[in-house]
């Protein structure tokens, strides 16, 4: 059900151990932003493999609670131990592709544009002047 989806949010790049304690994780994730929400149920989604990271997954009581943590993940960015830790909404199939497709996209058009430098424009006219 989507209305079910819009209240999951899914983590990624939290290593996995042998007996984790999934709401213990999730909720020292979420006191790294400041945020102590209700949260429901929680699981690792996928099969298990052993070259790969599953994603985890927890749901909250409302989108609006939702909607705040999202905003505030960022700040995993700047903590030790989570840089490379992320959360996102709960998306299907189709979702995600056109998401990572956006993400790619932007990504080739920051790499590929070059600001233009006003100094190096008045150097060159500067130096293309005639002393008088």
């Amino acid at each position: 059900n989507m209305d079910e989806r819009k209240r999951n949010v899914i983590i990624y790049g939290v290593p996995e151990a042998s007996e984790e304690k999934l709401p213990e994780k999730v909720e020292s994730i979420l006191q790294e932003i400041n945020e102590k929400p209700v949260v429901k149920d929680c699981c690792r989604i996928g099969a298990k493999k052993s070259d790969a990271v599953r994603q985890m997954k927890f749901t909250l009581s409302s989108t609006d609670i939702v909607s705040q943590v999202l905003c505030k993940s960022h700040l995993l960015r700047t903590k030790d131990g989570f840089r490379k830790v992320y959360l996102s909404q709960d998306r299907i199939k189709e979702e995600r592709a056109a998401y990572k497709l956006a993400r790619e996209k932007k990504k080739t058009e920051k790499t590929q544009y070059k600001y233009p430098s006003d100094t190096e424009d008045e150097v060159l006219l500067l130096v293309s002047r005639k002393p008088t």
